[in-house]
């Protein structure tokens, strides 16, 4: 027995899939993905199939804690890095890079 849906139209029906998202620069993410987006067929982020795609980092589902390698468009995968740049710019200055102490040893008063 054949049948006359497509590919698209049997897995469109299919409930999004629950992944931690380690992209290969920056934070984790939880993202919903479709089966296509998981298995590397389509943009992470947009879900395209039109374009080059790109390694972006790896997926982990919630059951069996596979990992899959994950592809991303150009535009989405520069805008990823630019986010993380973005991210780091803001941070704040850590506490070990204070003004020395003065001369003898006590700390200088602004």
């Amino acid at each position: 027995m054949t049948s006359d849906l497509t590919f698209h139209q049997l897995t469109a029906a299919r409930p999004p899939i629950p992944i931690d998202y380690h992209p290969i620069d920056g934070p984790a993410q939880h993202l919903l993905v479709s089966g296509e987006q998981l298995h590397a067929n389509a943009c992470l982020y947009c879900g395209t199939d039109q374009q080059e795609l790109h390694t972006a980092g790896h997926a982990y589902t919630h059951t069996g804690g596979l990992a899959w390698v994950v592809v991303a468009c150009a535009a989405h995968l520069a805008l990823g890095r630019a986010e993380v740049q973005a991210a780091q710019a803001v941070q704040p200055v850590p506490a070990d890079t204070a003004e020395p102490p003065g001369p003898d040893g006590a700390a200088r008063v602004g």
